[in-house]
């Protein structure tokens, strides 16, 4: 016996590209008086038109997903199942109907999971691109209810990265994170507010039927997702992601990381949590349409809310989910293995090229497949010719450190050196980089010691790399010590040279605001050292063209990271000042930046951190 339908008449929102044919979702977000969101969704009921081994469903499982070429569309269902399942305008449709009331806080509770019934003419579509327009017109009929599912989702976003997930979208660029954590492109047609309302939406209704399942014991196919190790927190990647987004070359090597890093997500009988979305459970039910994977878990909910017997029985679950999982792995690695003989192909004929006109990324592509070799003249000359043109990046050192073949050597000393001297602050980026690229092996570790008074203090630091530790530097601040010890130990590695001194030896002079550190080897003949004047250096001109100010100050501290990768400059260092009795502490900000600092008070770090970012922000545009 089916078990009772319910149905509502607030008008459902069906928000997709115009020539969408297959639109699994609609949904109702309605503002409460106490606060929060009374928040209805549908899923297109395709369980009951696509019945279990029917030719539909065998090719659903066939095809797996639909995929979107540039040419056609390949529908899971085929055509006719597609059309007789997808929700519309026209026709009613029966649905999986998930409904639960939205806090303030971004939670949804009281989540209640059914049977649905969308009766004709309950549905509205709207393109991605008429939300924009529509969110400014308060005139419009729409207005309202999409003012309330942007507000909605904006919560429901916020409470996802307090949690600690990675929530990234750049509608500009057109980018985002995906539920994993690798970054995806965004069509061009979806880039509006309207994508970012769908997803958050999508991402809560999964999340409260995964819930639902597991409060009543039912098995289906979860989606888990463990993390990787090496991946790095989710706070540093939103600093490079915001440290990259004006750079493609730098971005795009993200990105390239970020899927090299992250683990793939996983269909399992039993619930192991989601750490990519940071969500003790989840799941796949909102796209039963497309994906084989919310087809099968339609059919095991419909059939617990009908009473009837399961339509999979334990172990059949288990084979599909391992099924999915193998399938998904396979051509994952068969994209990998396409684009890397596509790399290995332009590589092999850039290599070939004069390497000056090279971007960056293709240079360092050349660089990796060089560094596997002898070293060749041409790639020698155009190596000096970049560091003396301070052009090489911490991936570019990363890899040639790896370099093996004796003559590459000296230009390993060479590059290290030079950017020990004029990049100081690139040490730790070039160790984090190599980890990532080798995560079978020790992490380079630093020591650590402190000396001198409390108001003039001298700071020691050591690297070890690979179990060569390096010599002690030494500088009046811990971060810079630390920077010049592990490029120490870097060169300490590639020589051989294991410092064995338990203890540094301090300067019995005053101490120098620089880090102190062996002399580097003497440079090949011919190489030439330039000397910076001494004294107070004036303000860098930043470029700001195309910048928005409103854009800067909604997130300074990334802003200020960007401005300064675009202009080629080093990352703003920040220093602090606390005063005031322990139990009521101010703090003192003062920010740098290429000559121009800025400086702001508050009663926490942070605070006073963002603080005088904003201050330099509204500085730099004053200046304009």
């Amino acid at each position: 016996m089916a078990s009772p339908t319910t149905t509502d008449m607030s008008t459902l929102l069906m928000i997709d590209s115009e020539s969408a044919r297959d639109r699994d979702d609609a949904f109702s977000v309605i503002p409460l008086d106490g606060g929060g969101w009374a928040v209805e969704v549908h899923i297109a009921g395709v369980a009951d038109v696509v019945e279990l081994g029917s030719v539909a469903d065998e090719q659903a499982f066939l095809r797996a997903e639909t995929r979107y070429l540039r040419s056609r569309t390949i529908a899971m269902l085929g055509d006719t199942a597609e059309r007789s399942a997808t929700l519309t305008t026209e026709a009613a449709r029966t649905s999986l109907r998930v409904t639960g009331t939205l806090t303030p806080g971004g939670r949804l509770v009281d989540t209640a999971v059914g049977r649905g019934h969308i009766p004709t003419g309950r549905c509205v579509a709207v393109d991605h691109a008429e939300v924009p327009n529509i969110l400014t017109d308060p005139a419009h009929p729409l207005h309202a209810q999409l003012a309330a599912a942007d507000a909605a989702a904006q919560v429901l976003l916020t409470a996802r990265r307090d949690g600690g997930a990675l929530a990234f979208y750049d509608l500009t660029q057109g980018w985002a994170s995906n539920e994993d954590g690798a970054i995806v492109a965004i069509a061009a047609e979806l880039r509006t507010v309207a994508y970012v309302i769908v997803q958050e939406m999508m991402i809560a209704t999964n999340e409260a039927v995964a819930l639902w399942c597991v409060e009543r014991g039912l098995p289906i196919l979860f989606r888990n997702h463990r993390p990787n190790p090496v991946a790095g927190s989710t706070d540093e990647l939103v600093t490079e992601i915001a440290a990259a987004a004006g750079d493609p070359d730098l971005f795009a090597k993200l990105r390239g990381r970020l899927l090299s890093t992250l683990r793939a997500a996983t269909y399992d009988p039993t619930v192991h949590g989601h750490y990519g979305l940071r969500l003790s459970a989840y799941t796949h039910v909102t796209s039963p349409l497309r994906r084989v994977a919310d087809l099968i878990n339609q059919r095991i909910i419909f059939a617990h809310l009908d009473h009837a017997p399961a339509p999979y029985t334990p172990d059949q679950l288990a084979a599909l989910g391992g099924d999915l999982n193998r399938r998904t792995r396979a051509a994952r690695e068969a994209k990998k293995n396409h684009f890397k003989h596509a790399d290995q192909r332009i590589v092999a004929e850039q290599a070939t090229a004069d390497l000056t006109t090279l971007d960056s990324r293709t240079f360092h592509k050349v660089l990796k497949s060089a560094a596997t070799g002898p070293l060749r003249a041409e790639v020698a000359a155009e190596l000096v010719r970049r560091v003396d043109a301070d052009l090489l990046t911490a991936p570019d050192v990363a890899v040639l450190i790896d370099a093996a073949d004796p003559n590459w050597h000296p230009l390993q000393l060479r590059v290290i050196d030079t950017l020990a001297d004029t990049h100081l602050e690139m040490g730790p980026s070039v160790a984090s980089v190599w980890r990532q690229t080798h995560p079978d092996q020790p992490e380079p570790t630093l020591e650590t010691r402190r000396n001198g008074a409390v108001h003039h203090p001298l700071f020691a630091a050591r690297a070890t790399h690979l179990g060569i530790r390096g010599p002690w530097t030494t500088a009046t601040a811990k971060k810079p010590a630390e920077q010049a010890a592990l490029w120490a130990g870097l060169r300490a590695q590639l020589t051989g040279t294991d410092h064995a001194d338990a203890e540094p030896d301090w300067p019995t002079t005053a101490p120098s605001p620089q880090p102190t550190s062996p002399p580097p080897a003497p440079k090949d003949p011919g190489s030439t050292t330039r000397t910076e004047p001494q004294g107070t250096t004036a303000p860098a001109a930043l470029n700001l063209d195309g910048a928005k100010k409103s854009k800067a100050l909604s997130n300074p501290t990334a802003w200020l990271m960007s401005l300064a990768q675009n202009n080629n400059q080093p990352p703003p260092v920040w220093e602090f000042r606390t005063d005031g009795p322990a139990h009521a502490p101010r703090f003192t900000a003062t920010v740098h930046l290429a000559g121009h600092t800025a400086t702001a008070e508050a009663a926490a770090k942070t605070a006073a951190k963002t603080a005088s970012a904003t201050a330099l922000v509204e500085a730099l545009f004053g200046r304009r």
